[in-house]
């Protein structure tokens, strides 16, 4: 017994995470550089053209499965039609660019968490509650950001544009 606690001891001191398997893992800043994935993982994929098209599948997939990911589209073309018209400069189209990739971006996360979510725990759980919840408010974060970012460039440009001459 006492030799497993010195065990534990030493673990705890080299900054290792020992798994179900007896395998340890290091902890540090540098560990998670040493792993090599494709040891662990039954599928890889080293073609780039083949990264491409998984990418382009599941970006047709969001668009027509997903609601979320069908109102960004429609306000994406609002917007960039909007910059258009105002003829918005090119920060405020870098802003709106990145604000956009960024609600983009949280929505094919929440989804993409939220399916695997459901395939590991197809029963309620409190932690699966958290995870889709946390992953939702990644979205909400980035569309309310998206928001500012519309009403500060866009909002006083469109009320210049359309104010009656004389007012």
């Amino acid at each position: 017994m006492a030799g497993n606690d010195d065990e534990h001891d030493q673990t705890e001191k080299r900054d290792v995470l020992v798994t179900p398997e007896g395998e340890e893992l290091d902890l540090s800043i540098g560990g998670t550089m040493k792993l090599d994935a494709s040891e662990y993982s039954p599928v890889t994929n080293k073609d780039r053209l083949s990264s491409l098209k998984y990418g382009l599948a599941g970006l047709l997939y969001i668009l027509r499965r997903e609601q979320s990911i069908q109102f960004a589209t429609g306000i994406t073309v609002v917007v960039i039609a909007v910059g258009i018209w105002l003829n918005i400069g090119p920060l405020s189209w870098a802003l709106l660019a990145l604000s956009l990739g960024a609600v983009w971006i949280t929505e094919c996360l929440n989804t993409a968490i939220e399916a695997t979510i459901n395939l590991e725990s197809p029963e309620p759980h409190p932690m699966a509650k958290i995870g889709k919840d946390v992953a939702a408010t990644a979205s909400l974060v980035a569309t309310v950001v998206f928001v500012i970012i519309v009403v500060l460039i866009l909002l006083p440009r469109l009320f210049d544009r359309l104010a009656l001459p004389g007012t």
